[in-house]
């Protein structure tokens, strides 16, 4: 924290707006979340909140969520083309949430099992 920002927070305290206990504890749990170990779960949680960030990949993620499909049932479904379904589909496999199975020349997703799903149908369904 910078002096100008400690003169506020001080001032805060001394108007009996902030708790002193209160402010250390923020600070404590400010300093836990940049941990090495929070730090991966963060860009872990941007990653995934920045692929479903896109309608397309929303609905992609919802159609998935019933039964495993291939990119022409995807395609079909949503009226897209091929290269932007597997733009899509890129997208949510490299944030881990598809699983991807090849039989012969189709490449069929799947969901993998995430609270992401649970938390879509809960905003959108």
């Amino acid at each position: 924290m910078n002096q100008e920002e400690s003169k506020s927070v001080q001032r805060l305290i001394q108007a009996g707006i902030c708790n002193q206990a209160e402010v250390d504890q923020s600070r404590r749990d400010a300093a836990a979340f940049s941990s090495p170990e929070f730090s991966r779960k963060i860009r872990r949680a941007g990653d995934v909140l920045g692929a479903i960030g896109e309608p397309n990949r929303i609905k992609i993620l919802l159609l998935l969520s019933k039964k495993e499909m291939c990119v022409c049932h995807l395609e079909s479904a949503l009226g897209m083309s091929q290269p932007t379904i597997s733009h899509h589909l890129g997208v949510l496999e490299r944030a881990e949430l598809l699983h991807r199975r090849k039989k012969e020349k189709w490449v069929f997703y799947k969901l993998t099992d995430s609270p992401v799903t649970d938390l879509l149908r809960s905003l959108v369904l």
